[in-house]
């Protein structure tokens, strides 16, 4: 009985000694090189949406929270655009069988503003007018030719009627651009 424990012990040890070993190798057999510190690169979510992701947020909003199948918008609003037509929040103004409300998208969802206001007649036909990102490269002299890297400005646009507004806002000045939301051509 005596002889047994240390042939136990050693079948034991070696048996650990081999499992240990799986864990620490790699599957071809060739030992791991330690490069020290590597820097890791996580993909960060912009607060900026564009103009096409709020487009599909809206249209799966619908089809999840509404009766209905299509939803009219005769109003949209786009605050703090960045230099690529990117919006901080979206409105999205609505006329439903209750009454008139603004359906604001932004990164933490969709929130329901009643809305006791008159909205335009004219119904805005979202794959029918340009895109934010398209107007601003397009017209990219026109709105970014008078700014100053140094001050901060502020970009919210408006599109109704078939028409965008842009509201620049640098310092103490405004200038206000409008744009023909089909072409995309200035107004003057």
């Amino acid at each position: 009985m005596r002889k047994i424990i240390p042939i136990i012990f050693v079948i034991s040890a070696l048996v650990a000694l081999v499992l240990c070993s799986a864990c620490v190798l790699p599957q071809n057999g060739k030992p791991a090189v330690d490069k020290g510190f590597s820097q890791i690169t996580t993909q960060e979510i912009s607060n900026y949406i564009s103009f096409e992701e709020a487009k599909q947020k809206f249209e799966d909003y619908i089809k999840t929270n509404s009766s209905v199948n299509q939803l009219p918008v005769y109003y949209i609003f786009s605050r703090d655009l960045d230099k690529k037509g990117d919006a901080f929040t979206w409105l999205f103004g609505v006329r439903q069988s209750t009454g008139t409300e603004l359906l604001m998208y932004d990164r933490s969802g969709w929130k329901t503003i009643p809305w006791n206001a008159t909205f335009p007649s004219e119904e805005i036909l979202m794959d029918r007018i340009i895109s934010p990102n398209s107007l601003f490269i397009k017209n990219e002299k026109v709105i970014f030719s008078a700014s100053s890297s140094s001050v901060a400005e502020r970009r919210d646009l408006v599109l109704k009627q078939g028409i965008y507004t842009l509201t620049i806002n640098e310092g103490g000045t405004s200038r206000i651009l409008m744009f023909n939301a089909t072409t995309g051509e200035l107004i003057v």
